[in-house]
């Protein structure tokens, strides 16, 4: 049986691909034929159907290989057709053509939303009308053609702002990462290709969190400084009492949710989460009741229901015309619960990967190991240009921030939790570490790893736990830059370019920083000679016209 459904599956997914295709000409040539009844209609475009219908041939032509070899492999071998793997894949290929090209693509992005509408960490964003899923699904392939070396059908800088405005969080990409790791497998995607398919997807992780993580971390800041203020403007407990009404209004009548609430006496509920969220939102502390986990202990709430519980209190502060700042910061406040209700744990070393009943510590060779390789990756991090201006101020601080490291790690891999992830966030938030200095770190660890030798696997579970927080390495990075963007959008580079002092202060400034250069060891080299009096007034004149100035640039493009 179980041999069986696997072929099944295997076809069904394969044949998803050819299907598509199939009901794409299907549209476009509907779409080309004269309506009913309209003789003087516009011509079918022959030329185009050929085109299409000739396509179509070679993709079930295509299919009908792939099922015939999967067949005769299955007689001759006795094994079944879901693990008939790729065996080979060929790295000079485009990451488009080694998966396969675009059958494969769609059968993979239309596997994956299939197994979204019912993962409870992200059906909450897919509960729409078919035809709009249709048109996402649609938009996924065509963004991961172009952006994996296939065709570009879509464009990418639409990426970002279309999730801008999302709580996507790194919690719900990595749910939907998980998604495509499963369906790569079970497609039978090459493991090399599979791994670089999804070190791929990392990359546009920022475009897709970036929107929530600047909210969440601005809400976060206005916290830090007093959850009354946040009291306040909520307009106190009456302004809390009205928000609970109508949230419950619409609770009641939500039927992903409501049936938690059957048979229940909905005001004595409403008026303990009234007291809870009063206590929670900076109000009097006068919640007695019990602790939520103990509560909601039997009640069984997934990632979904709680994800519909916080739509449900946007919508209701929407209701009541609250501003978006407001908002944020309720949700802020109220995300912290989600593993309480759920009774899950907490922090990093929630996410350490066990398998055969060992930890990645265990696997790794326990935490001596672990402290190996950060000492191996940090001799390698001092000398990777594209990091060791981070490590040369502190010299006399390398072992500290090498041992610090390494706590993490062992947290993180299934050991004592010594440093936490909030004071990862508070220590690198000042700094200006950007994803592209991450992935630096994240490479130099991985070849450590290998250099000590160990086992490819637990340097892949090693790998996805630290990829867990880069969120809290780059947070403060992240939110300045995409302040400062946002304000150059909406007042333009000239305000930048008054704050700077005008022409006069970008002088001043420019001068500064050669001075300093001529002086700076690393970097003296590039600007000794008389050379360097020609290139200062056209840096002047270059910053002046990139900062909002009306100047006129005179020299040379920058990759000359």
């Amino acid at each position: 049986v179980d041999k069986t459904y696997a072929d099944i599956q295997s076809v069904k997914t394969r044949m998803m691909g050819v299907t598509s295709t199939l009901n794409q000409l299907k549209i476009a040539v509907s779409t080309a034929l004269p309506p009913p009844g309209q003789a003087n209609a516009s011509s079918l475009n022959l030329a185009f159907v050929r085109k299409e219908l000739s396509k179509a041939k070679e993709n079930v032509l295509k299919f009908k290989e792939i099922v015939k070899s999967a067949a005769e492999a299955g007689e001759s071998t006795g094994g079944r057709m879901g693990k008939g793997k790729q065996q080979k894949d060929d790295k000079s290929r485009t990451m488009y053509e080694r998966i396969g090209g675009d059958l494969n693509l769609e059968a993979l992005v239309e596997v994956v939303y299939i197994k979204a509408l019912v993962d409870s960490r992200v059906r909450s964003f897919f509960e729409i009308n078919v035809r709009k899923l249709q048109t996402i699904r649609k938009k996924v392939f065509q963004f991961l053609s172009g952006f994996l070396g296939g065709p570009k059908l879509y464009d990418s800088t639409n990426v970002k702002p279309s999730h801008y405005h999302m709580n996507i969080t790194d919690f719900h990409f990595d749910a939907m990462w998980d998604l495509f790791a499963d369906t790569l497998k079970e497609l039978g995607i090459h493991p090399d290709c599979a791994k670089d398919f999804l070190a791929a997807m990392n990359r546009v992780r920022k475009d897709i969190t970036t929107g929530c993580t600047v909210r969440m971390e601005l809400a976060q800041k206005n916290m830090e400084k007093g959850k009354d203020g946040l009291f306040k403007r909520l307009d106190g407990e009456s302004g809390i009492r009205n928000i609970m009404d109508r949230f419950f209004d619409q609770v009641l009548v939500d039927t992903r949710i409501k049936g938690f609430f059957m048979g229940k006496n909905h005001d004595a509920v409403k008026e303990g989460a009234r007291i809870y969220l009063t206590e929670a939102f900076g109000g009097p502390k006068i919640y007695k009741g019990r602790e939520l986990a103990e509560i909601h202990t039997a009640v069984g709430v997934s990632d979904y229901e709680f994800d519909c519980f916080l739509l449900n209190m946007e919508r209701a502060m929407s209701g009541l015309a609250f501003d978006d700042e407001t908002v944020d910061e309720v949700i802020v406040c109220l995300e912290p619960i989600r593993p309480s209700l759920l009774g899950r744990a907490r922090g990093l070393a929630a996410r350490a990967k066990v398998v055969d009943g060992q930890t990645v510590l265990e696997r790794m060779g326990g935490e001596q190991a672990v402290e190996g390789v950060v000492e191996t990756m940090f001799a390698g991090l001092v000398l990777d240009a594209r990091v060791k201006s981070y490590f040369e101020g502190m010299k006399d601080r390398i072992g500290g921030v090498r041992q610090k490291f390494a706590a993490v790690a062992v947290g993180g891999f299934g050991g004592a939790t010594t440093i936490g992830e909030k004071v990862v966030r508070k220590a690198h938030y000042g700094m200006n570490i950007t994803d592209y200095h991450f992935d630096a770190m994240m490479e130099n660890f991985y070849c450590a790893c290998e250099l000590m030798e160990i086992e490819k696997d637990v340097i892949v579970d090693a790998t996805d736990v630290l990829w867990m927080v880069r969120n809290d390495v780059t947070a403060g990075c992240t939110v300045r830059l995409e302040v400062a963007r946002k304000k150059s959008e909406s007042g333009g580079t000239d305000n930048l370019f008054t704050a700077l002092g005008q022409e006069k202060g970008i002088t001043l400034l420019v001068d500064a920083q050669f001075e300093n250069l001529k002086c700076d060891k690393r970097v003296m080299h590039f600007f000794g000679g008389a050379k360097i009096e020609t290139v200062v007034p056209k840096v002047r004149q270059y910053l002046a016209l990139l900062f909002g100035g009306v100047v006129e640039y005179t020299g040379r493009s920058l990759d000359r």
